[in-house]
């Protein structure tokens, strides 16, 4: 019934609903194979399968709002009336407000809405003559989000599918890219290895702390040591104005605080904090930072935060001789 649904919807978006539908029908199943061919006004275009099954599934959903050809050739796409679906040559590139693109594969709603609508990262309009370190940056999302804003970024992701769909975002935006370094690796309470799990190649909440179908080992390193790697790169952090630890990483966060040599370093430290994974709440976070010096705020940055309880799910922005954040 699903699918019925989505072939019906169709009709709005091509004017060869029916034959495009019976095509992706067949390639999904295994019976055929190749693009999807659609007519889009006098335009005829050849669609991947999976930008084919995005494109139908977003304006069932009420997200893809509008569709029109563009004036190099190129099918266009509005989504929330504020991102751009570009399709040109069967392949898919999306546009962000502030002009960052990705790669199709790249979408995740959760989290764009996070970074690009809401801008629950928002660390300050210009942030020239700053230092990132993101640590679980994901596909790059918040790596060019903070580059777009002047910022130069340390990009630190374990996930072997998530590191390669950011390296391929970074080459689509080669303005930014040099102000990125990409390192794929844990951040945790040891060096060595830890076993990841997920639910699949690409996965925003893959963590050593909580189950997954899929599993993998990964480098680990401690945050102490991820620095001194970072000087050898002939990185300075003395140099920069702000510093900056943003973390998203699904539990260590527990395990880096213990680090307090190496968090002196940091101007600001922002802290997506996972502590239902290991039975742990913000408190002795905070109260770690504020031994240290910083001043704290706790937030939710989204309704999970509020399911799940405040105490164990949310933000933690702390900030220390810097009101550059609030």
């Amino acid at each position: 019934m699903h699918e019925l649904r989505l072939l019906l919807a169709s009709r709005k978006l091509f004017s060869n609903w029916l034959s495009a539908g019976v095509k992706y029908f067949l390639v999904k199943h295994g019976i055929s194979s190749g693009n999807i061919g659609v007519r889009y006004g006098s335009g005829e275009f050849a669609l991947r399968p999976k930008v084919y099954s995005f494109m139908v599934n977003a304006f069932c959903d009420g997200v893809l709002k509008e569709i029109h050809v563009g004036s190099g050739g190129e099918l266009l796409g509005r989504l929330w009336g504020a991102v751009d679906l570009v399709i040109k040559g069967g392949e898919g590139i999306l546009r962000m407000p502030d002009g960052v693109l990705l790669t199709f594969e790249s979408f995740d709603q959760a989290v764009f809405a996070e970074t690009w609508f809401y801008e629950i990262h928002f660390l300050g309009f210009d942030l020239s003559g700053w230092f990132v370190l993101d640590v679980g940056a994901f596909v790059g999302d918040t790596a060019l989000y903070y580059a777009r804003r002047g910022a130069f970024v340390v990009a630190v992701e374990p996930v072997p599918g998530n590191f390669e769909l950011m390296l391929r975002n970074l080459e689509l935006n080669p303005d930014l890219k040099s102000r990125i370094l990409p390192i794929n690796a844990a951040v945790g309470g040891e060096d060595g290895l830890v076993e990841l799990s997920c639910e699949a190649p690409v996965d925003v909440s893959a963590s050593i702390y909580s189950p997954g179908r899929l599993k993998f080992k990964v480098r680990s390193v401690r945050l102490s040591t991820l620095l001194k790697e970072i000087e050898r790169m002939g990185v300075d952090l003395n140099s920069f104005k702000v510093r900056v630890l943003k973390m998203d990483c699904k539990g260590c966060e527990y395990d880096v605080i213990e680090e307090v040599d190496a968090l002196k370093l940091f101007d600001v430290i922002k802290i997506e904090y996972s502590g239902y994974l290991r039975n742990k709440t913000y408190r002795e976070l905070k109260e770690a930072l504020e031994r240290l010096g910083y001043r704290c705020r706790v937030w939710a940055h989204h309704e999970r935060a509020l399911e799940i309880g405040l105490d164990k799910h949310g933000t933690l922005t702390c900030t220390r001789g810097c009101e550059a954040v609030r």
